[in-house]
């Protein structure tokens, strides 16, 4: 009786954990690392909450974004074509297309800074920043050699090279980030020179790693006419997908600089933190499953596109299920808990983290959905997607600020982004011919029920406690 569930167990578990190259084994490696980073952001984050205060995170939030989005800019989101060349030759093209953008672009920047760089200080009010601020064009670079060999090493499957090196450069990033705190009194130069570190880690550990083989060939073979090529080939990369990564990453970050210019740094600083907490749960759930889960879908598609549908939504549930309590949690008891872990002047932060802890359960849910646009070809899709989401965040801030009321913008905030994606979720399940009336219904469901029962164990603690 006992010998056949061992014997399943075996079979349906250990077995594709075991088999080289599986998507379970896949997901095992990443989910491992990325478990590993979590924790560390976990338990680091209450100790860098006491030693930085609001006002440097808000400073470290602009200039963080902006590097961010520059990065993105300066591929034309080529690098998110890597898994789609069928051979080891465009590959090569599209790498050397990205590296060479990324150079030129680079020197550009530095160029701009030069002319104008105060300009720009004075328009971000970042001031305090000072010549900090000019290390931009080295971070950029950084930024963008990661995603390239991050990205390579997603075509190749070695997800365990990714999830270690994601492991190394948080401990370095996050040490030094406490280090240089501690040391010189919480100011904004400790937490830019913990991401410097953690970019220069990653860069030169993925940069030791297998794909180094290629490196010589990736100079040999470099012919501009093979690179303008694989350039026109993928040509809907730049024009869709690279405004549509654009407008998302903006439209996240709208918050960022329409609170900085309205209220100061000190609110951004409290947004910013909140933000951060509530993506590394993302960040744990998304590194593991989107680069195995992307690689699977576009195999399927070109193989097996009948499973496809089935595969997505299977995904779909699971992210949801996984989501619900802890987003929960952090939504309804957020001021409680960020007062208590983090101490009194973050207790606000806790206050938004509410405001925005639902929209994430679906946001985490679009993990599943996300890949599906590029794996069939609907880059145009993304593009018109994001344009939605920036409308609908844009309109929640504005009434917010109309009324000038904090308060209120990030709460309308939250709250539009979470009809959007939901919105956009579902559409994707409809181009899947999956029945998204049905899924929507089950959806709403769940998580009204799951919030229903969470605020009413509050409000009946804190009537007895009255």
């Amino acid at each position: 009786m006992l010998q056949q569930p061992i014997q399943r167990f075996k079979q349906n578990i250990i077995a594709p954990l075991l088999r080289k190259g599986s998507f379970a084994q896949n997901f095992a490696v990443t989910l491992s690392g990325s478990a590993a980073v979590t924790a560390l952001g976990f338990l680091l984050s209450p100790v860098m909450s006491r030693i930085y205060p609001p006002a440097a995170y808000g400073q470290f939030a602009v200039f963080s974004s902006l590097a961010g989005n520059l990065s993105m800019v300066t591929t034309l989101g080529y690098t998110a074509a890597f898994l789609l060349p069928k051979t080891q030759e465009k590959f090569l093209s599209l790498v050397q297309l990205t590296v060479a953008l990324t150079f030129a672009t680079c020197l550009l920047l530095v160029g701009a800074l030069v002319l104008g760089g105060n300009h720009v200080l004075h328009w971000l009010n970042v001031e305090a920043l000072g010549n900090l601020f000019y290390t931009l064009p080295v971070v950029l670079l950084l930024f963008n050699l990661n995603s390239i060999m991050s990205s390579w090493y997603m075509r190749d499957k070695q997800f365990l090279k990714r999830s270690s090196v994601e492991v190394t450069t948080a401990l370095v990033g996050r040490g030094a980030t406490i280090g240089y705190g501690w040391w010189m009194g919480g100011s904004v130069a400790g937490l830019l020179l913990g991401e410097f570190f953690n970019r220069l880690t990653s860069t030169i550990t993925l940069a030791a790693g297998s794909i180094r083989h290629s490196f010589g060939a990736l100079w040999r073979t470099a012919r501009w006419v093979d690179i303008r090529a694989i350039a026109m080939e993928f040509k809907e990369f730049p024009l869709y997908f690279l405004p549509a990564s654009f407008i998302s990453v903006l439209s996240t970050q709208l918050p960022i600089y329409t609170l900085n210019a309205s209220f100061g740094s000190t609110p951004v600083g409290l947004y910013s933190f909140s933000v951060g907490l509530l993506e590394i749960p993302i960040n744990l759930i998304g590194n593991a499953i989107v680069p195995v889960f992307w690689q699977k879908a576009a195999e399927t598609q070109q193989n097996e596109p009948e499973r496809l549908p089935g595969m997505t939504l299977s995904l779909y549930y699971k992210l949801l299920y996984l989501g619900l309590l802890p987003f929960g949690v952090i939504t309804v008891y957020g001021d409680l808990l960020f007062k208590f872990v983090f101490g009194a002047r973050w207790e606000m932060a806790g206050v938004y983290t509410g405001y925005l802890g639902y929209y994430y359960v679906f946001k985490l849910m679009s993990q599943a959905t996300g890949p599906i646009y590029t794996v069939m070809g609907k880059q145009r899709y993304i593009l018109w997607s994001n344009i939605a989401l920036l409308a609908a965040r844009a309109a929640g801030l504005g009434i917010g600020l109309l009324m000038h009321s904090l308060n209120t913008a990030l709460m309308l905030f939250g709250l539009f982004s979470l009809l959007a994606t939901f919105i956009i979720d579902l559409q994707v399940l409809s181009l899947l011919k999956l029945p998204v009336y049905r899924i929507g219904l089950r959806t709403v469901a769940i998580v009204g029920t799951t919030l229903v029962v969470l605020k009413g164990l509050r409000m009946g603690a804190e009537m007895l406690l009255q």
